[in-house]
């Protein structure tokens, strides 16, 4: 299942903040860390960070996992999110929010849900275990008790 989040989720991702059609920004641009010009028209640097995370499915599938890991960061150590939002405004932003509150709330929601369950189940096993115990050692000791005293 998770699996198949993060493959849906990349290819949204990919969809939406990959390059599109024939664009090709970081063959005339230099790379989108060293950029420091927010304004700059032919080399906008969330396009950039886009084509350089987002420009294949397997690509976009991976930073979307490093997303839902909570890591926003590019190679250099700059924030992706920070990026996105300058460059894509509030849809960003109101979108980047829901996402987050989704993944920590929905997904480990979930994680969390399986393994109660297992570790629930785990103990009723034991508590079988034991009960088959309590009455195997009850037969045990009557029968040395009769054997001791015939």
């Amino acid at each position: 299942i998770f699996l198949a989040i993060v493959y849906l989720v990349g290819i949204l991702f990919r969809l939406i903040f990959g390059p599109a059609e024939g664009q090709d920004l970081l063959s005339e641009c230099p790379d989108p860390d060293t950029l420091d010009d927010w304004e700059d028209q032919v080399c906008k640097i969330h396009y950039l960070y886009g084509e350089v995370y987002f420009g294949t499915v397997k690509k976009s599938m991976f930073t979307t996992f490093l997303f839902m890991l909570g890591n926003f960061d590019s190679a250099a150590g700059r924030s992706l999110a920070v990026a996105f939002a300058n460059g894509y405004g509030d849809i960003f932003k109101c979108i980047f929010c829901v996402g987050m509150i989704s993944n920590f709330f929905g997904l480990f929601n979930i994680i969390t849900a399986v393994f109660v369950d297992s570790t629930i189940s785990g103990l009723k096993h034991n508590e079988f275990k034991r009960k088959y115990a309590r009455q195997y050692e009850r037969a045990f000791v009557q029968g040395k008790l009769t054997t001791l005293v015939d």
